[in-house]
């Protein structure tokens, strides 16, 4: 994901608008490094969204699963689903 803002910065950069007139640009390397630099929080930040996201979700099925004698009772017929299929691979594979 930070590599393709590097491309983009990049292809803008090298442009006929930024390599004549007063808006020239003579080395895009630090605005392209940049750019690549950004992308790359970026994307660490969203996916650190979308870990703890998925890890809250799985607390609490255990909290609802425990709460309730080892059966979830709020949570989403897929993740109860998704879950057994788990538990039955498991079983097997021992």
């Amino acid at each position: 994901m930070s590599i393709a803002s590097e491309l983009f910065a990049f292809l803008m950069l090298d442009t006929h608008k930024y390599k004549s007139s007063h808006n020239k640009i003579t080395s895009p390397l630090f605005p392209v490094l940049a750019c690549w630099g950004l992308g790359y929080v970026v994307a660490t930040l969203f996916f650190a969204v979308v870990e703890m996201s998925i890890d809250t979700i799985i607390l609490l099925y255990c909290q609802d699963a425990e709460e309730h004698q080892g059966t979830a009772h709020y949570a989403p017929p897929l993740l109860i689903e998704t879950f057994d299929e788990q538990n039955e691979v498991q079983r097997i594979a021992q």
